[in-house]
């Protein structure tokens, strides 16, 4: 599977702590899997529903040796419910290996939900409705770094904070909507109010989005620039690293509910791109076209609820707009 967009790493440890996580990861913590085991078999199952076992077989010929842990179930009574965990020897993922995970999914399911993080192994899974809450689970098996102090933001920067009635979303210098909703507001400031910093290391990547914060005189207080996990931060007016949130707010859903961006990335699921172009969508006022042998090779992941579907499945459903994938992403989706 080769990603098209490259999701930013959350600052999480695993819960036999952060200084051990490269070889707890390598050799699998047990009781991290057995957690995630747990918690996704309650989205399989019913009161008469026993979970089965998937043979690896079943999703793969070969490779086996190049996985440290695989685990599929699906549920007795409801054999379209189901998952599959699996991690890497070396914990580096291989395209050739996973890309049979991948197919054996959307091959079977319109849409199906998937989870990846450096700290935990790749997830699939499928039951009715897609409403995995990949974040409780989390939350739940991972635990955050306590073992040092955080620093907080500054008071007297959350102080000037508490004047705002309006914010501006803002990406790239554009324009995505405002915030006057006293409630929303209240959420945003006590998100940024919870965030820490534990120590000065900073990532490279730099942030995505600025909200601009105003009193009720539309006097400009300052801006919080957020990064495209939506859980990092930094006020405008300080200097240093970011923050993190620490009351597990993901500022993403609130810019999702405010304005029309949406999270979302493409996943290229193809060995080449060099197939013949066929139509994959048309609409009242243009045509769309991939390069690709079978078009369910082009799929979407959605970021905030990880619901993954084919391109051409989200599109005829209105998941997304056409014109919106096409200008974000004209080299893989052409517009004619």
């Amino acid at each position: 599977m080769k990603k098209i967009v490259v999701l930013s790493l959350i600052g999480l440890c695993l819960t036999t702590g952060c200084g051990k996580n490269k070889q707890v990861v390598e050799d699998y913590d047990k009781t991290l899997m057995q957690c995630l085991e747990s918690g996704l078999g309650g989205y399989l199952v019913t009161e008469v529903d026993d979970l089965i076992e998937i043979p690896f077989s079943e999703i793969k010929s070969g490779d086996k040796e190049k996985i440290a842990y695989y685990k599929g179930v699906y549920a007795s009574h409801h054999p379209n419910n189901k998952y599959v965990i699996v991690y890497p020897k070396g914990g580096t993922y291989d395209s050739s290996v996973m890309k049979d995970f991948d197919k054996y999914f959307y091959e079977k399911f319109s849409v199906y939900q998937m989870y990846e993080s450096a700290f935990t192994p790749t997830i699939y899974i499928h039951n009715q409705d897609s409403d995995v809450d990949f974040n409780e689970i989390i939350n739940k098996c991972v635990v955050k770094d306590t073992a040092k102090e955080g620093k907080s933001i500054p008071t007297d920067t959350l102080d000037k904070m508490k004047d705002t009635t309006k914010i501006v979303i803002k990406v790239d210098q554009k324009e995505l909507g405002t915030i006057t909703d006293k409630d929303k507001l209240t959420e945003i400031l006590t998100a940024v109010s919870s965030s820490k910093k534990y120590g000065e290391i900073c990532l490279s990547d730099g942030h995505a989005f600025d909200l601009q914060m105003y009193d009720n005189d539309n006097k400009f207080i300052d801006t919080i620039y957020v990064w495209s996990d939506g859980t990092r931060l930094i006020p405008k007016s300080i200097n240093g690293c970011h923050y993190s949130i620490s009351n597990d707010m993901d500022l993403r859903k609130m810019i999702e509910e405010e304005t029309e961006y949406v999270f979302y990335t493409l996943l290229d699921y193809r060995d080449n791109n060099n197939q013949k172009e066929q139509l994959i969508y048309k609409d009242d006022k243009n045509s769309y076209y991939v390069k690709s042998v079978d078009t369910n090779e082009i799929a979407i992941q959605f970021l905030l609820n990880h619901q993954t579907m084919s391109l051409k499945y989200a599109l005829e459903n209105k998941y997304i707009p056409a014109e919106k994938v096409a200008s974000e992403y004209p080299n893989v989706f052409i517009k004619k």
